[in-house]
Order: C-alpha cells, then structure tokens, then sequence
C-alpha cells in the first residue's frame, strides 16, 4: 500500500488524475443508484423489466464499441507520434461514425426477438437512446484514454446534473412514460457529445491513406477482445433473457434490483481498469514491472471485494428495502449471492490488466468460449428448475472457474 501511495504522489500530476477518475466515477455510481430507484419506484415491474432489457442491449452495444474502438485506442496510443496519434484519433472518430450506422440496421432485430409488441414510438426511442448512450461512453473511454481527467469530469458532472434534474422531474411529477425518460436522458448524451466533438474534431486532420494501417492496429488488439466480448455478454447478460423465456418479467426486475445494488462499484471498477491501463503499457516491455504494479494494485482490489462482500451480508436487505420499497423485501439469501459475484469480479481485475497492457488479449477470448458453455449449458437447467436462485448459482459458478483459470494464464506468463 506504501508503494502505491508513492507511486501516486511521485508524479505531481498522478494524484489529481487520479482523484478526478475517483469523483467522476462516484459521481456515475451514485446517478446509477438514483436511476435505478426512481424508475423501480415509478415504473411497474412490466415497464421497469423492459428498460431492464433495453440497458442490457445498450451494455452489449457499449461492449462491442470498446472492444473494435475505445480499447485497442487505449492500448496502443502510445505507440504513435504526436502526428501519428492525431490521425489515429480521427480514424476512431470515424469508426465511431461507421458503428453508429451499423447499429441504425441491426437494432431492428434485436427490438424483433426482445420485445412482444411492436411499438413505433418505443422502438424510435430505444434506439436513440443507444446511440446516445454509446456516444457519451465513446467520449469518456476517449478521454480517459488521452489520460484528460479533468474534462472527463467535467463532462461527467454535467451529466450527473443533468440526470439528476430529470429523475427529480420525473419522480415528483409522476411521470409514468418511459419515453420520457429515454427522450431527455438521450438528449443529455448527445449534447455532451456535440461539445466534445465540437472543441475536439476540428483540431485533427483526416489522413486518409493511413486509415488501413489504423484499422490493422485496431483490428489486431479488438478482434479478440470483439469475440471475448461476444462471449462474455452470452455468459453474463444472458440471465435476463433466460429468466424472459423460462420464468416471468416479474423475475426480470428483482434480478435486476439485486444486480444494481451488488453493481454500485462498477462504474469504479471500469474507470480505474481505464485509469491503470496507460500506466500498465507504459511498463509492457518489462514483465517484472508488470507484475509489481499487479500485485500492488491487487491489494486495493482485495480490500474492496471484502468490504462488498460484508456490506451485502449485514446491510444487503436493509439496503433494497429503503431504496426499492416494500414490493422487494423478504428476498433471503437472494441478497449475498450478487455481492459475491462481484466481488470474485473485483479481486482478479489486476491480472486482465496486466494481460491487456502486453497485448494478450487473445487470452480472454479462448477461456471465455468454456465460460459461455458453462453459463448457457448449466444455466438453462438451473433456472428451469430453481429460478432466480438458479441464476445466482450459475453466475457464481460460472465466474469462479472463469478467473482462476485467467489468474493461471497470468502467472503462466508473467512466471
């Protein structure tokens, strides 16, 4: 802990990028707690089950978008001049521009197969909502990237306003549209979006002849990370679709209330992956430093898995009830199980990034192909017999032997 207290405070610069990683991403955690209580609150579970559904799609949308853009930018900015790095960002923009097009033609499908009426007005707000949401998200894992803290969080705090703004209208007027909701939340995005490209694009000029070249660097790194992305939606954000198929959309909203409140870390989780992925490249060509600044920042993963996991146990109930209300009290042992899911996520987060900063990310594609098996094989028969307690046992099943045998490829490599 002393050499990762030094390590921050070495650099002038490191400590204050760090606190503004810290704030904009509890600024995230704590709008997605708000989100999630008003809409619990105001929605009946059918609506709520459906918006449920919808975040799932904007999780895999945002996966895919990392995982051929925001990441393989990441990864091998550093590997450009200043000249160079400029073109590569346009590229990306580009690529961006490309996505979002695509996604214009294959969201009809997944509206088709998701959702039982089909809704004119729903659908035309569904997906603007995607795009909206995956272009903020673009501009924040781009920032980040660039290692510009401080204007990611100023992005994020008027996001967070925003947001706030909108789920006091919504609460205290009553309104039951969730149209509504997703119409001003989108607006909220793309305008943040509109400003970042407006102070950003025009700086950067396009280079067209580099573009292959841009597109073989992004295609080396994502192509593994888009088919690990692919998997890992299929072995963790398929529950909502099991339980759609094989139980109620009633079972939908618990789960999904279970998942928020165990979730509360996530958007920290995912920021300081972002924030310790240029430090971990920086060192890449030496493994013995890899595997310093692994364990060290092991022990701060360590400490927040345990605090989660105690939090769960004694406060887990009383948590949801203040939160959620009456409606998702009396839910058991329900409560523990997702607080230990994410924090078997929490522990082994250091070892992804060691193996992501020295370009292996072929290693979470392969271990992810047993993990989708075991997720959709044993799920299908837990669920169908045990329920929403199926699910839980599944994904901590699931979960478990997916990070230890990542944990034995690191040390494999890094031995």
């Amino acid at each position: 802990m002393n050499k990762l207290l030094g390590m921050l405070t070495k650099k002038k610069d490191e400590l204050p990028r760090f606190i503004s990683v810290v704030l904009d991403q509890g600024l995230m955690s704590v709008i997605t707690l708000l989100t999630t209580i008003i809409l619990v609150r105001t929605y009946n579970q059918y609506d709520y089950a459906e918006l449920v559904l919808l975040f799932s799609i904007a999780l895999f949308v945002l996966g895919f978008q990392s995982a051929i853009i925001s990441k393989p930018y990441a990864i091998s900015l550093n590997d450009f001049s200043l000249n160079e790095d400029k073109g590569y960002f346009h590229f990306n923009l580009f690529l961006k521009f490309v996505f979002t097009f695509l996604l214009c033609f294959v969201f009809p499908l997944f509206y088709y197969f998701s959702f039982e009426k089909w809704n004119i007005k729903k659908f035309a707000f569904f997906l603007i909502y995607l795009i909206a949401h995956s272009s903020y998200f673009f501009v924040r894992e781009t920032l980040l990237s660039e290692r510009k803290t401080k204007q990611n969080l100023i992005y994020g705090l008027f996001c967070f306003i925003g947001l706030a703004v909108l789920l006091a209208l919504i609460y205290f007027l009553k309104l039951r549209e969730i149209t509504f909701f997703l119409g001003a939340a989108s607006f909220i995005y793309l305008a943040i979006t509109v400003v970042y490209l407006v102070s950003e694009i025009s700086k950067h000029t396009v280079v067209w002849k580099q573009y292959i070249n841009y597109w073989n660097v992004n295609w080396k790194i994502g192509k593994w990370l888009l088919g690990g992305n692919f998997l890992f939606h299929l072995s963790s954000n398929i529950y909502p679709w099991f339980l759609l198929y094989l139980s109620t959309k009633d079972n939908i909203a618990v789960f999904a209330v279970l998942m928020s409140v165990a979730g509360l870390i996530n958007p920290i989780l995912t920021a300081l992956s972002s924030y310790l992925l240029p430090i971990f490249v920086r060192t890449n060509d030496n493994f013995k430093k890899v595997r310093a600044l692994t364990k060290r920042w092991q022990i701060v993963f360590g400490i927040m898995a345990l605090a989660l996991v105690i939090i769960g146990t004694v406060l887990g109930q009383n948590i949801i009830s203040l939160l959620y209300g009456e409606k998702y009290n009396n839910l058991g042992l329900l409560i523990i199980y997702p607080f230990i899911y994410q924090a078997i996520n929490i522990i082994f987060q250091p070892n992804k990034i060691a193996l992501n900063a020295v370009k292996r990310t072929d290693v979470g594609f392969f271990i992810l192909i047993p993990r989708s098996i075991i997720a959709v094989v044993l799920g299908y028969f837990l669920i169908k017999n045990y329920g929403l307690h199926g699910v839980f046992y599944t994904m901590i099943i699931e979960n478990f032997i997916y990070q230890c045998i990542y944990y034995f490829i690191y040390r494999r490599i890094f031995a």
